[in-house]
């Protein structure tokens, strides 16, 4: 059996071709995330692999970050900014051998927290703290579309309110439509208190990622009111970048966004879309039930912990003093501001 941290230029092909092995992959564990952890936001990855006779049998990226306010500490993360990642091995063994080497490597490094997101199974054993905060919401697309729509009516009627006041889709990439997006996302983020990713960030996803990235923007004469950037990935249309401007939503610019997206999925023969991730019983949450998504229970790991410590949580940072602060600054800044200081203090944000 052979045991290996990835050089950042050598696992692509061999990791990308070992993910049809494993069940239930997420578009986040392409190897094309390393370049983006790496280029777009300086932050130091380690990708582990465990071969046996010429087969790959685990696999595991991490991510180092380091947080001085909220989730103070350093870890290494599987993976920050995603619903889940964590651990894909075929057998509880391969899996035991790499969470060893995954807390030998946070040691070597001196990282306090290695933080594994998965999705909750009976398969995983949950013998180190965790939290369970969060949820994965999915769609199974239907076979009859007419008949989901009878499902989604109350949705239905919201989009053709959309419609019947002009706004339109565009869908695709390039620089164009990238823009519009940051622009309208940045400004939702500044809204929700939270740093905005740099632009680069976007721009090398869809760089790295010419298959299965695109942009979807809702429009009213000209004017970006919403967007999202989906990921195709097997048999998953995922939409983990989603916003839209509230100033607008008398003109229900959001479902109009969502109902375009799942429907091209199911035009294009997707079995899923994945709504990503919700903490549970939020608005999100609720807006998703309504498309007919169902839940699905996420556990997030912390095998340093070792119950001595409590499991990081969003519901923890919220009382903090950062995030006090935060509440009270963050929506008065100038949106150019933000957009600056997002790109540097989103690669603090270890519970994003």
């Amino acid at each position: 059996m052979e045991i290996r941290w990835l050089n950042i230029d050598e696992g692509e092909n061999l990791w990308d071709q070992a993910l049809s092995r494993f069940p239930e992959i997420s578009f986040s564990l392409l190897y094309g995330w390393r370049k983006v952890y790496e280029k777009a936001l300086r932050l130091k990855t380690y990708y582990l692999m465990v071969e046996e006779e010429g087969q790959v049998r685990g696999l595991c990226p991490l991510v180092y970050m380091k947080s001085p306010w909220i989730g103070r500490g350093s870890y290494l993360i599987s993976l920050p900014y995603m619903t889940r990642a964590g651990i894909c091995a075929l057998d509880q063994e391969i899996r035991e051998i790499m969470i060893s080497r995954s807390i030998e490597k946070a040691r070597e490094i001196k990282a306090g927290f290695v933080e594994l997101r998965e999705l909750a199974a009976d398969r995983i054993p949950l013998i180190f703290s965790a939290n369970d905060e969060h949820i994965q919401m999915v769609l199974d697309l239907p076979e009859d579309w007419a008949r989901y729509e009878k499902e989604i009516a109350p949705r239905l009627r919201q989009v053709k309110k959309a419609q019947k006041a002009g706004l339109t889709i565009r869908t695709g990439r390039g620089e164009a439509l990238l823009s519009d997006f940051y622009g309208v996302f940045s400004k939702r983020m500044r809204e929700l208190l939270f740093p905005v990713y740099p632009k680069k960030y976007f721009e090398m996803i869809f760089e790295v990622f010419t298959r299965q990235a695109q942009l979807t923007i809702v429009y009213n004469q000209g004017k970006p009111l919403g967007g999202m950037v989906l990921f195709k990935f097997m048999d998953t249309c995922s939409a983990p970048y989603v916003a839209s401007l509230v100033e607008h939503q008398a003109s229900y610019p959001n479902q109009l966004l969502y109902y375009s997206a799942i429907r091209q999925a199911w035009e294009e023969g997707y079995r899923k879309f994945d709504f990503c991730r919700s903490q549970v019983d939020s608005g999100t949450f609720t807006f998703k039930s309504q498309w007919k998504a169902k839940p699905k229970n996420l556990i997030y790991q912390y095998p340093l912990c070792n119950g001595e410590r409590p499991a990081p949580s969003i519901g923890q940072a919220q009382k903090s003093l950062a995030f006090s602060l935060a509440r009270k600054i963050w929506p008065r800044l100038p949106l150019p501001v933000t957009q600056w200081l997002g790109g540097r203090l989103i690669r603090q944000l270890v519970l994003a």
